[in-house]
């Protein structure tokens, strides 16, 4: 049985603290992948999601307002499940903006209202926790002999598909590289199954499913699509994704026997590789032709990254097709790279806008993140698309929140500092602009950064300004004539706005 937030509040060793639930309702159903400890403030990047977050709350109580807000912003763009924060003997309650963060944001923090030993919480917790993932190892191990058991007598897709539904109790749907479905299998065939488009009446669609992607030599032939809401009892995530990887390895297998990558698929996944290891231009344009890409075409590149499961290809690939021609390479299970060689040269940026509009209706409410490369003239151009999507999409792994599609062209700047190279050209930027509110302490520092920040990348905006930082105009006026007097004098208008803008962005990544 997969832990959830619920079950964590009513274990036992935590029940005695009587938790009480102050935001994110609807989080009660995340999975708990570990209990964790700590009174660091800056805690958010060591871990690595899925914890439940124990802290005395004595460092966030003395902290200052923005900082108890990004405590918040910062646990919630790294998938933590959640933070239980001690109030204290005397009832003193939590910090009033923690949780008007935590309510804007959905995410889950409880009051501990008694103390209790985290330690003996954390050891408890921790112990069901491992001993569960062994149970699913286990489970997966048996899977993984009967399966292999169908593919020695002959079995193939079907016989696959069959068993895995036997294991999981979940409807499983195999779709080829178009979005066409293979074959499909549900718990019970007389009841509400996969249609022929593989779709389940009165339930998610395969973005909202678990899915996994089935390669061969980095060419994408098929995705398998579990549907836990079919289930009959509460489906347990981590054993899903288990059952999927086994049951993957196994219908790859008997898709090789019954429908193996055409020559046509093994060169698109081989020019999206190179095209994404930095190929020289030429090698690119020399595969082109056996792809159907016209080298005088123009070319956008994109990536994506699943938190998890898998980016669904089916329903990616049907966005990107209504511009040109397709290459997929799937380098990672949880990763995947594309091209695509657009139609219209005239039309080349419009038809990038429309990619990008499409893809964020494909994308809302999932948990994959999607960066877009600039629609460079020819094929020629194919590295440095894909290379700006994926050099992208690194920036946002670092704790940004997920379900997001990114205009990797937004991000040109902070792109700028990725090489060592250039690190020293922007230092010297970032001291020139900022060195005298750098050399503030920090208390003084943080929010008048914080506040310069959200008044650039709202245009000098200051209604905007105080409303994305939750202040009152009188609150922000005060912080921006302080920020202004430290830089001597009000740049807005001036010639000095735009590398005051350059060196405020790059400050967080150069950081």
């Amino acid at each position: 049985m997969q832990m959830t937030l619920a079950r964590v509040l009513e274990h036992p060793s935590l029940a005695p603290a009587r938790p009480l639930l102050r935001t994110g309702t609807h989080g009660l159903t995340r999975p708990v992948r570990w209990i964790h400890s700590s009174e660091v403030i800056d805690i958010a990047p060591l871990l690595r999601g899925g914890e439940l977050l124990l802290t005395g709350g004595t460092a966030l109580a003395a902290a200052a307002p923005e900082e108890q807000r990004r405590y918040i912003r910062d646990l919630a763009a790294h998938a933590v499940a959640g933070v239980a924060i001690e109030a204290g003997p005397h009832g003193l309650g939590l910090p009033a903006p923690l949780l008007e963060e935590a309510e804007a944001l959905d995410f889950p923090v409880v009051e501990l209202r008694r103390v209790v030993p985290f330690v003996a919480v954390a050891e408890a917790v921790n112990s069901a926790l491992v001993n569960a993932s062994v149970t699913r190892l286990r489970d997966a191990g048996e899977l993984t002999h009967r399966l292999s058991g169908i593919l020695a007598d002959g079995g193939g897709v079907r016989e696959v598909l069959e068993e895995l539904v036997r294991h999981t109790g979940t409807a499983a749907v195999l779709f080829d590289r178009a979005g066409a479905v293979i074959a499909s299998r549900s718990p019970d065939e007389t009841g509400q199954g996969p249609d022929e488009t593989g779709q389940i009446p009165d339930a998610p669609g395969p973005l909202g499913s678990v899915g996994v992607h089935i390669t061969v030599r980095g060419a994408h032939i098929a995705t398998l699509v579990l549907y836990p809401a079919t289930a009959a009892a509460e489906p347990d995530e981590e054993a899903l994704q288990l059952a999927q990887e086994r049951a993957a390895e196994a219908l790859q297998l008997a898709l090789l026997r019954s429908r193996p990558p055409s020559a046509r698929d093994f060169a698109a996944a081989e020019l999206v590789r190179l095209a994404a290891s930095g190929t020289t231009p030429a090698r690119i344009r020399q595969l082109g032709p056996a792809v159907g890409f016209e080298a005088d075409a123009p070319v956008l590149g994109l990536a994506a990254r699943a938190v998890t499961g898998a980016p669904d290809l089916t329903r990616l690939d049907g966005v990107l097709r209504r511009h040109g021609l397709t290459a997929v390479a799937v380098p990672a299970p949880l990763e995947l790279h594309a091209l695509v060689s657009l139609r219209d040269r005239r039309r080349a940026a419009l038809a990038r806008a429309e990619v990008l509009h499409g893809l964020r209706e494909w994308n809302a409410g999932r948990d994959v993140t999607v960066t877009v490369g600039p629609v460079l003239p020819s094929l020629a151009g194919a590295p440095a698309s894909l290379g700006a999507a994926v050099e992208c999409l690194e920036l946002r792994s670092a704790g940004a929140p997920v379900g997001l599609v990114v205009d990797a062209t937004e991000w040109s700047i902070e792109r700028l500092v990725a090489g060592d190279d250039a690190r020293a050209a922007v230092g010297q930027l970032v001291q020139e602009q900022l060195g005298m509110v750098l050399a503030l302490r920090e208390q003084q520092r943080r929010p008048l950064l914080a506040t310069l920040e959200a008044y650039f990348a709202t245009g000098c905006n200051k209604t905007r300004t105080a409303a994305e930082l939750h202040l009152q105009r009188q609150s922000l006026y005060a912080r921006l004539e302080r920020a202004f007097d430290v830089l001597g004098g009000d740049p807005t208008g001036t010639p000095r706005a735009l590398p005051l803008h350059l060196a405020l962005r790059l400050y967080r990544r150069l950081d």
